[in-house]
């Protein structure tokens, strides 16, 4: 449309130039020919060059406003570094991020690098230049004649540059906190001062996307150290299941990750894993660290630690796209057939996510060593037990296939050796409440395997005690909460 309404607005007014002229040259109709051409080629190209100009900047104010609707940061910038090797039709894009620490430059986005990472010393090539210098700096010649320039990138990728266009990213602060670099103009003409002003635009949406992430990253440690510590309490209430939060979310992770998931759906899955037994601070200590097994009734209080999970963490504000973390922590002990708990979902009816992490918790459940109900199963008797409540209906096939063909079961190697000679470690005894002793006690060894830690101490522990353990290696301390199964007195001690 505005192409026709420039035509016509081109040939009325050479027309109405072209009379006056011949008005003005009534004796010379070729003179006021001639002089009509160069005024009309003369718009041609004025109006050419503005329009070109309207749709250019038009096509970059598009890309500016579909940044709002990306909300992972790394997808975000691959589309930035793509969208301005288009606009500025270049070959290639780098975004690097300063780091003052180390003082360093590195790549978060480097558009078809066949390197994973370009890390440079502020100072070094033109990125580094610019990182240091905070000048804009535009090479259409030879850049290899250049001083600044550093060939070793070129060297290690095989690509050659030819041009650049390297302007700083500048926060509100005016702290250079990054670079954003374009390589090898398409065209003979090299970058223009209008790429130039284009790229500035860009930097400047770059700065506000790094703050806010910056200042969104600092919110997220701070909620997943709060989570991660409100996890850690509940273990602590129950020494038997230290640590099976956090193991359970990384089998969770690693199952999600193989199964493609996005980052929104891993970080549900993340918090939910951690948080999925907070439910238990709401079951009485009779029951919760009771040695053996549950009576029925008992068994109907600890099946409510489910519920009473999603009552506490619905009242956290979690972020909104996060805000499915409550249910899903919830649902980790429903199963496929609907003989779960604590609503019965059968099938589809149980997210994604809750079927991966009832997995995770089951596997868990059964390998772990300090469960006063039963023995720890091997690796093998684990995932065949797994394989087992398949085949009943209960677990998600295509969840456990992942799982073992992956072999994402290996978070933990423990291997079975024994240790034949003294190592030194210290102890506390601990009682029900996991009341601490205020000083450890050192002892020795005298063998360490799969079946446990043999030692020998002045101290009397009955069989079920809880103790705190720290195992001091050559290399290395172990910290645990061990339980007794076993004590004897040496004749003559």
């Amino acid at each position: 449309m505005q192409n026709k309404k420039f035509f016509w607005f081109f040939i009325f007014s050479g027309i109405v130039v072209f009379v006056l002229l011949f008005l003005i040259n009534k004796y010379s109709v070729v003179l006021s020919l001639f002089i009509y051409l160069l005024i009309l080629v003369a718009f041609y190209f004025y109006y050419s060059y503005k329009i070109n100009s309207l749709v250019f900047y038009k096509n970059v104010y598009s890309v500016i406003s579909q940044l709002v609707h990306y909300t992972e940061v790394n997808t975000l910038f691959n589309f930035i570094a793509q969208s301005i090797s288009a606009l500025l039709n270049a070959e290639r894009s780098s975004i690097f991020l300063v780091n003052k620490e180390s003082n360093i430059l590195w790549t978060i986005v480097a558009e078809e690098l066949e390197i994973k990472e370009i890390v440079l010393p502020i100072g070094k090539g033109i990125a580094g230049y610019v990182a240091k210098t905070g000048e804009i700096v535009r090479i259409n010649d030879d850049v290899y004649k250049d001083e600044r320039f550093s060939p070793i990138i070129d060297q290690k990728t095989g690509f050659r540059t030819k041009t650049v266009l390297s302007v700083p990213v500048v926060d509100k602060s005016k702290n250079i906190i990054g670079v954003i670099e374009v390589l090898n103009k398409k065209n003979k003409t090299g970058f223009s001062k209008r790429d130039e002003e284009v790229l500035e635009l860009f930097c400047s949406e770059v700065a506000n996307i790094i703050n806010n992430a910056q200042l969104y990253g600092q919110v997220q440690l701070l909620l997943e150290s709060l989570l991660k510590s409100f996890a850690a309490a509940v273990d602590a209430r129950d020494p038997a299941t230290k640590g099976h939060s956090l193991r359970v979310m990384r089998y969770a992770v690693n199952i999600a990750k193989e199964m493609k998931l996005n980052s929104v759906q891993i970080k549900v899955l993340e918090y939910a894993a951690i948080l999925h037994d907070v439910g238990k601070i709401g079951i009485p200590d009779s029951i919760l660290l009771k040695q053996g097994k549950f009576t029925p009734e008992e068994y109907e209080v600890m099946k409510t630690h489910a519920v009473i999970t999603k009552d506490i963490l619905s009242k956290i504000s979690f972020p909104p796209e996060y805000k499915d973390v409550p249910n899903i922590a919830s649902l980790h002990h429903e199963f496929m057939d609907g003989s779960g708990y604590p609503y019965g979902l059968k099938g589809e009816q149980i997210p994604l996510l809750a079927r991966i992490l009832c997995v995770a918790d089951i596997y868990d459940a059964l390998i772990s060593y300090d469960r006063p109900y039963k023995p720890p199963y091997s690796q093998q008797d684990a995932i065949k037990i797994l394989y087992e409540m398949v085949q009943q209906g209960k677990l998600d096939k295509n969840i456990i296939d992942i799982f073992v063909t992956k072999r994402l079961f290996s978070i933990e190697q423990r291997k079975l050796v024994r240790v034949n000679k003294e190592v030194s470690f210290a102890y506390r005894k601990l009682t029900a409440e996991d009341l601490k002793s205020l000083f450890p006690v050192l002892a020795k060894t005298r063998n360490i395997s799969a079946k446990g830690l043999q030692f020998v101490s002045n101290e009397e522990f009955p069989s079920g005690t809880f103790i705190e353990v720290e195992l001091y290696l050559p290399n290395f301390t172990i910290e645990t909460i061990a339980k007794v199964v076993y004590s004897t007195k040496i004749e003559g001690n």
